[in-house]
Order: C-alpha cells, then sequence, then structure tokens
C-alpha cells in the first residue's frame, strides 16, 4: 500500500516540498527510498530545534504542535516548491507533532498536519493514547502524512484503519493568498468585500469610518452601529478585524477564515494592528466607530505604560492622524452609559462624538451570545 501510494503520487509530476517537527520521519523515507523520487520531490525539511523553525517559518516562536504551525509549514514548503522547481502545481506538506518523549510533558501526545496545492488547505488532527511508544506513533503519523499528501496531489487514497489508541479528525479550507500574506506580515492589510464576493478596492483611509471587532461572532449590534456611526459621521462605513490581540495569542488562519465568512453586508478590513494608535498609523485619517466600553479602554493608562501622561501622548499622536470616535452608549454595570459617561482626558474632548442612544441601542454582545451557545 506504501509503495503503491508512493508511486502514484511521484507519477503526477506535482513538485512537493514536505517540512515536519516532531514527527514524520518515516514519510519522508518512504518517499526519498523510491526509484524515481527525484521527478517530485523537491526538498524534505525537518527543522527541529526552535532557531532552525523560526528560521524556516521567518517568524519567532513559540511554534506549538497546533493546527497553524503545521499550516505555515505547510504555507512556506509549498512556496519553496514552486520556487524552486518553478512550477505552479506545487503542494507543500506540513507536521507539527508532540509523540511519546522520554521527559514529562503535559497535554495529550498529538500531532498536526496540513497539506496546501494553492487552492485548498487539507488538515488533519491526530491524537494519540499516552500508553503507546513513539515508533507506533510515528508510523502511524507516517500512514497519514502520506494519504494526505495523496489527496492533495489529487491522487486516490486508500482508507486508512486505525488502531484504537488513536483518534482522528480532518478539515478542509480554502487558500486565500491575502489572508496568508496579512499572517506572516507580508501586507499589512487586507480588504473583503461583503460576504461572498472578491476582495474590495481600498478606499482612502481619510473617508473612511471602521468598526473594529473580533467578530466572535458578528451580530445585529455590528450592523447597527455602523448604520448609526454612518449617519451620524457621513463617512461609508465598513467593519476592520485584527489577527493580533494586546491580550490575547495571534488568531490562527482557519479562525480568521471561519470569522471572515460570517453573512454581512459591509467591507471587512483585515489588519495585523491590535491598538488604536497602530490602526491610525497604518490608515491615516480614518475614523472609528466604538461602543462605552471600548471608549474606556482608549483613555485607559493601563494600556500605555500606566501613566496619564502616556495616555494624553496616545490621544495627542491619534489627534495629528486626524482620528476621531464615534462612541455609542451600551448597558453596563447596571445601567446604560455613553460618552458622557467615560472620564476623556481635559483637552481631548474633540476626538470624541457621542452616537445617541436614539440613534442605536443593542444590549447584546458577541461575549454573551458565546456563553449561550455554551
Amino acid at each position: 500500500m506504501i509503495w503503491e501510494t508512493v508511486e502514484s503520487i511521484l507519477q503526477t509530476g506535482c513538485p512537493i516540498a514536505t517540512s515536519f517537527t516532531g514527527g514524520g520521519s518515516r514519510a519522508v523515507s518512504w518517499l526519498l527510498n523510491h526509484p524515481g523520487a527525484s521527478r517530485s520531490l523537491v526538498e524534505a525539511q525537518i527543522p527541529y530545534h526552535t532557531n532552525a523553525i523560526d528560521d524556516y517559518l521567518g517568524l519567532p516562536g513559540p511554534h506549538r504542535a497546533v493546527e497553524e504551525t503545521a499550516r505555515r509549514l505547510a504555507q512556506v514548503a509549498r512556496r519553496r516548491a514552486g520556487q524552486f522547481a518553478n512550477h505552479d502545481r506545487s503542494v507543500g506538506l506540513g507536521a507539527s507533532a508532540a509523540l511519546a518523549t522520554d521527559r514529562p510533558r503535559r497535554g495529550q501526545d498529538r500531532a498536526f498536519i496540513a497539506a496546501s496545492n494553492g487552492a485548498l488547505y487539507e488538515f488533519v488532527g491526530l491524537q494519540f493514547d499516552k500508553s503507546v511508544d513513539r515508533l507506533a506513533q510515528e508510523e502511524i503519523l507516517s500512514l497519514v502524512l502520506l494519504a494526505t499528501l495523496a489527496s492533495s496531489c489529487r491522487c486516490p487514497v486508500a482508507g486508512i484503519e486505525l488502531p484504537d489508541w488513536a483518534q482522528m479528525e480532518c478539515a478542509t479550507s480554502p487558500v486565500v493568498e491575502a489572508i496568508e500574506a496579512l499572517l506572516v506580515g507580508r501586507q499589512d492589510v487586507v480588504e473583503l468585500g461583503p460576504a461572498g464576493t472578491k476582495v474590495a478596492v481600498p478606499g482612502p483611509p481619510g473617508t473612511r469610518l471602521l468598526v473594529p471587532g473580533s467578530f466572535h461572532p458578528m451580530h445585529e449590534g455590528h450592523a447597527g452601529l455602523a448604520d448609526a456611526a454612518e449617519r451620524c459621521s457621513g463617512r461609508e462605513a465598513a467593519f476592520e478585524m485584527s489577527v493580533h490581540n494586546v491580550d490575547k495569542p495571534a488568531l490562527p488562519y482557519s479562525e480568521v477564515l471561519r470569522r471572515v465568512v460570517q453573512p454581512r453586508s459591509r467591507a471587512l478590513v483585515l489588519t495585523r494592528e491590535p491598538t488604536f494608535l497602530g490602526k491610525a498609523r497604518l490608515l491615516p485619517g480614518c475614523w472609528f466607530a466604538i461602543g462605552y466600553d471600548t471608549a474606556l479602554r482608549v483613555i485607559e493608562p493601563d494600556y500605555y505604560d500606566g501613566t496619564a501622561a502616556a495616555t494624553e501622548s496616545v490621544l495627542a499622536e491619534l489627534r495629528d492622524l486626524d482620528c476621531r470616535f464615534y462612541v455609542a452608549g451600551r448597558y453596563w454595570q447596571g445601567r446604560f452609559r455613553g460618552l458622557d459617561d467615560v472620564p476623556i482626558p481635559h483637552g481631548f474632548g474633540d476626538l470624541f462624538v457621542a452616537i445617541p442612544e436614539s440613534a442605536f441601542r443593542v444590549d447584546i454582545s458577541s461575549t454573551t451570545l458565546r456563553q449561550e451557545r455554551t
């Protein structure tokens, strides 16, 4: 079965590059030991040391054994295969594993696989029983790696019968190059048209009004705030989401994609900027529509260096960048609160404009919706 699978992969002529960390070496051996491997296999990388993974991905770690690490390995592998072979049908295969080891480790023994052929990502997650030794786990991982590569090369794939100590989950998602470029820092901002449409042409920053949020999930409050702020400001509103967050890890590709494809009637601007100052520097002259609770964070010293002087310095730069905040009220800690309840530092009131309760009020939040779903 292994021999036939490798043969069918090589017969496609697709340039292939692989990059595995933490496991998968047997799959590399099967590919390399097959006569004619050089017809398709461009390179096989096994970056193990943290610095080696950093260098290969061009990104600082930590690079944990998670789906996003496998995806990034596959993404870089595919790019290198296409670059060296000068071919647009290249395939990248990545794996990040935490298999049985000789030291205590928290968490499940596991592995994540990603394959990309330029049009589609195929993801596989494997969970292993800790009672099983590393060689047995490596064997299953390598078999699944080979099957995933065959599928990405559009070859017939025979089913794999897993032992009872291994569980597998599979998923697919489209490759959106603009989002990939944003996540690795090759692009600073990406604008997507309303759900179901192609990438939009970014509008001039000085004419835009952005409604920032995590959109986890998107709900009627986001749309209502955009409508109200648009009426109050006279500017066209769009949603904005940062793939980075001040208080949380960066969003993985699959999560960005899940939020991007939610139904929406407006454009969505994606950035890597978690702070309003970063967004304003990236898009000078852009205005923002926010809620009462977010307005509190804009003027909260703890989000800077803890001093009032730092807060005022940031607000002064936001003013210099022609930034403005349209603030909607929210039901907060037992009553409805609006801009009048925000302790704006003296001299910076012109940065903030109130959206009247009569123009917009929706007592709903993404946090509440997530809790209700749970």
